[in-house]
């Protein structure tokens, strides 16, 4: 993505039904296009310290510079996700930073008393949910500096420009 380092990167939001989700955010909103990752692959899962298999379709699409990520739950496997529609919550459910150092800013949220209530991989890349709805109202998440993550944010960014509202909704390329 070309935000600099260590910024909100994406605003994300949990939905009860990704279809009129994605209808209003790209027709309405003028969104778009959005990549769709239906049973988007998590690999090993960490929900709140133990093991986890949550399902999850979900979309990414640019508005400017910020990337608008809407998740939508495919089973009732606790995840941060289900724990969040079970709280009565839908709508902004995080926001993504990626730091300069992964580690280091995992380990400065732990110091902060910020539990890791997801954990996972895509692609190898691995990225951490820190629970501050406490603190700020919603989860942060955090991806590692890496090309998987970079690649695929980079795509979605270069979709946005001059979009034409046309093809609204394209399969993700993972």
């Amino acid at each position: 993505m070309t935000q600099p380092l260590q910024t909100v990167r994406q605003l994300a939001y949990v939905v009860r039904d990704l279809d009129a989700a994605l209808k209003y955010w790209t027709e309405e909103l003028k969104v778009g296009p959005f990549f769709l990752f239906e049973h988007c692959p998590l690999e090993n899962q960490r929900y709140r310290g133990g093991p986890s298999n949550a399902d999850v379709s979900l979309a990414l699409g640019n508005s400017g510079d910020l990337q608008i990520e809407l998740i939508y739950c495919e089973t009732d496997a606790p995840s941060v996700y289900k724990e969040f529609l079970d709280a009565g919550r839908v709508g902004v459910h995080h926001f993504g930073i990626m730091p300069q150092n992964y580690d280091e800013a995992c380990a400065h949220y732990r110091a902060l008393g910020h539990e890791a209530a997801f954990e996972c991989t895509v692609g190898g890349a691995p990225l951490v949910y820190f629970d501050t709805v406490d603190t700020v109202g919603h989860f942060i998440e955090l991806w590692d500096n890496n090309e998987v993550f970079k690649e695929l944010f980079m795509l979605v960014e270069n979709a946005a420009k001059g979009w034409d509202g046309k093809d609204p909704v394209r399969p993700g390329p993972l």
